[in-house]
């Protein structure tokens, strides 16, 4: 039992690490602080949640998705992070 528990706790730091990147300080687009800003109550995040969000959104900018997309899937993440700060 104790193997098990030990590799589903790997496991799960292993997919947070890259779901959840460590992000630097950094400065933003405008873009991407535009829709940043849309995502909801974002103030409510810590701030280590706020930058990975601005990481994702950033990502998907860059692989040009549609704005709209990116606002959706901003929210969803953001809901998300809400449960885990």
């Amino acid at each position: 039992m104790e193997a098990t528990l030990h590799y589903a706790i790997h496991r799960i730091v292993e997919l947070e690490n890259l779901l959840l990147p460590d992000v630097p300080e950094t400065v933003w687009p405008a873009e991407i602080e535009v829709v940043f800003s849309q995502c909801g109550d974002v103030d409510l995040l810590p701030v280590h949640h706020q930058r990975r969000l601005k990481h994702h959104i950033n990502r998907m900018w860059l692989d040009k998705v549609p704005a709209p997309s990116i606002l959706t899937a901003a929210r969803s993440l953001r809901e998300a992070m809400e449960k885990y700060a």
